[in-house]
């Protein structure tokens, strides 16, 4: 009896010998049964997410577009912040030279009083605005419907302050339009840990 070619990509030859060279195989179980894994072993993770089951649906890291309607919250609750205290800071230094510009620029008799009021709610949805962008990350139950209804009052405020407030329109129409996105509703209704 001949040794098998070592070299032979087929193998050696049937019979004896084949057999005394397969390494020891686990008892098959019959057919239809699953295969469980042996005791304390892992189920193995199958191509398309995490764990045993496949894909959850949802993303595990925040979506570009979200994270780009974040910034632009950011953005925009951070400027309206700024431009809010300067002018509140304004109004706070000179109320009568306030008064008597505003009443010759616009031709309406108003207090600094209710401009400064006004300012302050300005001032309130910037920080607002902030804050809602800052819980993008854990993406909270009413996060996204408060940055939608948050950046529909930052597009009411720049209707109302047009020419400036055009920049105001359209980004709060940019970012509406990115967190009514599909991946971002994913992204905020996912289960939380």
């Amino acid at each position: 009896m001949s040794l098998p070619d070592q070299n032979n990509p087929y193998g050696g030859p049937q019979g004896q010998q084949q057999a005394q060279q397969q390494p020891a195989q686990q008892q098959q179980q019959p057919y239809g049964y699953p295969q469980y894994p042996a005791g304390g072993q892992q189920y193995p993770a199958y191509p398309g997410g995490p764990g045993p089951y496949g894909d959850t649906g949802y993303p595990t890291s925040i979506p570009g577009k979200t994270t780009a309607a974040r910034v632009m919250m950011f953005i925009t609750g951070g400027l309206q912040a700024l431009l809010s205290t300067l002018l509140l800071i304004g109004i706070a230094a000179a109320k009568e030279d306030f008064e008597e510009g505003f009443q010759d620029g616009s031709g309406l008799d108003i207090s600094a009083e209710a401009v400064a009021v006004a300012v302050g709610v300005l001032l309130v949805h910037a920080l607002l605005g902030i804050a809602l962008a800052s819980m993008f990350g854990k993406g909270a139950g009413g996060v996204r419907a408060g940055s939608i209804v948050w950046l529909s009052f930052l597009i009411l405020f720049g209707v109302l302050t047009i020419p400036l407030g055009l920049v105001w329109v359209t980004l709060g129409i940019i970012s509406i339009v990115m967190l009514a996105n599909r991946d971002s509703g994913r992204w905020f209704s996912r289960p939380k840990q």
